[in-house]
């Protein structure tokens, strides 16, 4: 399905923001979109890259595969997120991603990206400037998981994927406590004792791997996050 770029719900998000009607023009006739279902991985670490993505809605995690077989969480993404744009100038993917909760993608052919980047380099200069803010972000987000407690690093988890969902998918999302626990860098023991106490305090509400969020405002501040952060 082709991407309409100038009047999608969720460009102010995404690196395309700050391109003008003629440059979205451009980039939008050579997108198209693809959804793809909870635990569906959108490509393996050390595949060739071949697809640029913009997730229009959903989550991602992208992590890296340690030698003892764990996995290494590099980061949660959520609408308006780039996939696959740090591999633009080489032949493969630097990690994995798989998908968390179900989410609809922007896809480009990395070689139309690249030649168009090539042929406009107004549209070239603007997606540097744009990526170069996204690095800073992403930073700055390793920098604040780092600082944070386990009961910060788990409330900041759920409020991410709180936060990100669309108008029409509701409170709810499906995550396993293993899934949370590799996320977060915290033992799964300990995951299972914060939720309860999540739950135990009106916070959240749990059935199975069903995780409800009652209680957005209470959850921010657990989170250690201000105000739509």
């Amino acid at each position: 399905m082709a991407c309409d770029c100038k009047n999608c719900i969720v460009r102010s998000l995404t690196i395309l923001s700050d391109l003008d009607f003629h440059e979205l023009e451009k980039v939008s006739s050579l997108i198209y979109i693809k959804n793809f279902k909870r635990k569906k991985v959108i490509f393996l670490e050390d595949s060739a890259s071949l697809t640029v993505y913009m997730i229009k809605s959903g989550n991602v995690k992208t992590y890296k595969s340690l030698a003892d077989g764990r996995e290494q969480i590099i980061n949660i993404l959520s609408a308006g997120d780039m996939l696959g744009f740090d591999s633009l100038y080489d032949d493969k993917y630097s990690c994995t991603a798989e998908v968390i909760q179900d989410v609809e993608m922007c896809c480009i052919r990395k070689s139309d990206l690249v030649a168009l980047l090539q042929n406009n380099p107004a549209v070239g200069m603007k997606f540097i400037k744009i990526m170069n803010r996204e690095l800073n972000l992403a930073q700055d987000r390793i920098r604040d998981l780092g600082l944070k407690d386990a009961r910060e690093k788990v409330a900041t988890l759920l409020m991410t994927l709180f936060t990100s969902r669309g108008p029409f998918q509701g409170p709810q999302f499906t995550l396993s406590r293993q899934e949370i626990s590799e996320m977060v860098g915290v033992a799964q023991e300990t995951v299972i004792r914060i939720l309860s106490e999540f739950r135990s305090d009106g916070v959240i509400g749990t059935e199975g791997k069903n995780i409800t969020v009652l209680d957005p405002e209470t959850l921010t501040n657990l989170a250690g996050m201000e105000e739509g952060q």
